[in-house]
């Protein structure tokens, strides 16, 4: 079920607004919880969409309490509601949208709030007609992920995409329950859009498939696997995660080993040579690797 987190002052007419806003959320199927401004802004990770309230006198602790959820609001809706026309609502509308917040509509009148209620809901429900369809979704700066995610799909009956990660919404995620997430290998760990994703789901089924430059029976790998696990089943379900070798850009590694030895870059020219061993990777025996993975990961759920 959906939750929506209302944060405001605890004024008799604050409380009033939140209230309604609540009633509209319910309407729609969805749990609201209403919080004073000491909420722990680590809870709204929990929650799918939040709405600020805004009185008429001082809003410091408004603005404050706002600005700390950001981390935990970027990519869900939010919006304000009360007094919509003075200068903390519209600082707050500022401060939302730069950080990536989906900002809607404030509200100001109870009918305004009761529809606003609804509208942070709608769309963040999971649809039952939707019930059993993978999303197969990738992040690639070579193609690797994309070539194991159009593998992938094909161990999948009934999927939708490959889509690319960086058009993946709050709407998006709500709506399905199993997600196939194909990543490239950064600093030891999942590529950072890959990090953020995974950052905003909760309670999902995740396949992750990943590729770096190296071959798998490395410790770096051992360790990519290591991370990669962690941050996957922190929040969600991990149904299965495989990891194969990709091929790398030799045009960006190459650069490194003009960097004198000793300052923090450098790549030595032998590192070097095994790095051009991974060209051609990920392979056909690696790709169908992908595919009979996934298809055994998906009877887990």
């Amino acid at each position: 079920m959906s939750k929506l987190a209302i944060i405001c002052p605890q004024d008799k007419a604050m409380l009033a607004a939140a209230e309604i806003i609540a009633a509209g959320a319910r309407a729609c199927g969805a749990e609201a919880d209403i919080f004073d401004l000491s909420l722990d802004p680590g809870l709204l990770a929990l929650y799918d969409a939040a709405a600020f309230g805004t009185g008429d006198g001082d809003n410091c602790a408004v603005i404050h309490i706002f600005s700390q959820c950001l981390t935990a609001l970027e990519g869900k809706k939010t919006a304000i509601f009360g007094n919509i026309e003075g200068d903390a609502a519209q600082s707050l509308m500022l401060i939302g949208k730069a950080a990536r917040c989906v900002m809607l509509s404030p509200a100001g009148t109870p009918q305004e709030a009761e529809a606003l209620g609804r509208a942070l809901m709608q769309g963040c429900e999971m649809r039952s007609d939707l019930a059993g369809t993978v999303p197969v979704i990738f992040s690639t700066i070579t193609g690797n992920a994309y070539k194991l995610a159009a593998a992938a799909a094909e161990a999948v009956p009934d999927h939708v995409g490959p889509y690319n990660i960086r058009y993946i919404t709050h709407e998006v995620i709500s709506k399905f329950d199993t997600f196939v997430l194909c990543y490239w290998c950064n600093h030891g760990t999942a590529d950072d859009d890959t990090i953020e994703l995974i950052g905003r789901m909760r309670g999902k089924k995740l396949i992750v498939i990943g590729s770096l430059g190296v071959s798998t029976d490395t410790a770096h790998a051992a360790k990519v696997c290591e991370n990669v696990i962690a941050l996957a089943s922190e929040h969600n379900t991990l149904l299965g995660h495989y990891l194969c070798r990709g091929s790398i850009d030799l045009r960006r590694t190459f650069a490194r080993t003009r960097i004198p030895q000793g300052e923090k870059g450098h790549l030595s020219m032998e590192r070097f040579e095994k790095q051009k061993q991974s060209l051609g990777h990920p392979d056909a025996e690696e790709l169908e690797g992908a595919r009979a993975a996934v298809a055994e990961f998906l009877k887990k759920s």
